[in-house]
């Protein structure tokens, strides 16, 4: 006799339906819940990665390392979007009127923050540095702070001083987390909406958002390898997945 398959759950059964946003690497689609969405990964690396197309396909990678490190995240009562896997290629997550700022933790001087300051690059910070960013592809990103925040309209102080908060939980949770995998992690770019007037951290937590660089080597395990064209994104993602999920 054929084993029955299992019943999927109703939530797994739900069909994307059209398409609400679409980034560099991910787009969200509407479900049949108009209180969540599907938060559908998308699957190519960069053309010019050599190993890319025998590799593991990145759906795959990026939804089980976002997973993973939300449920972690959870454990520690960090609020987030994240509601289950949905599928191969696709997280099922609230759906959030998304706040116009990202927050970015820096625990490691590098980039942007050693042209700006002239810090030492490598050098680790004696508290981690918090920044504002507003989320304008047409204006370049530019830093912010809380009074450009309440003269623009886009939050309010109770939101930042929640994000803020959120924010710094995150990175000391996922710091502690990367450094007993034998990584070091250098800065994370994070994202946040609301639901029902609570804030909720949102995106994904993937190597496209934070930079990461190995203990012993140094070598970066991150999006720095492709913005950087300085290495083979797709080995440095099935690496990262590997220690990861270990």
């Amino acid at each position: 006799m054929r084993p029955v398959p299992k019943e999927k759950s109703t939530e797994q059964q739900m069909r994307r339906g059209r398409l609400l946003y679409e980034g560099h690497s991910k787009r969200v689609l509407e479900s049949a819940n108009a209180d969540k969405v599907f938060l559908e990964f998308k699957s190519d690396f960069p053309a010019r990665d050599k190993h890319a197309a025998n590799g593991p396909v990145k759906p795959m990678l990026a939804v089980q390392i976002a997973a993973h490190i939300f449920d972690y995240l959870q454990s520690f009562r960090i609020p987030t979007h994240y509601l289950g896997l949905h599928d191969e290629s696709a997280l099922l997550v609230r759906r959030l009127d998304m706040i116009p700022i990202a927050v970015v933790v820096r625990n490691i001087a590098d980039g942007a923050l050693c042209e700006r300051y002239g810090v030492t690059e490598g050098k680790e910070l004696d508290f981690p540095i918090v920044e504002l960013v507003y989320r304008s592809q047409k204006f370049g990103y530019p830093m912010i702070n809380e009074s450009h925040v309440l003269a623009l309209g886009v939050s309010t102080p109770e939101e930042v001083r929640t994000t803020v908060r959120i924010a710094t939980k995150t990175n000391a949770v996922l710091r502690s987390f990367m450094e007993r995998r034998r990584f070091r992690l250098v800065d994370i770019w994070l994202e946040f909406g609301r639901q029902n007037g609570e804030v909720f951290l949102g995106d994904a937590i993937i190597p496209d958002v934070m930079r990461i660089f190995d203990v012993e080597s140094h070598q970066l395990h991150d999006g720095s390898l492709f913005r950087l064209g300085i290495g083979e994104f797709a080995d440095a993602y099935a690496a990262l997945h590997k220690r990861l999920l270990a």
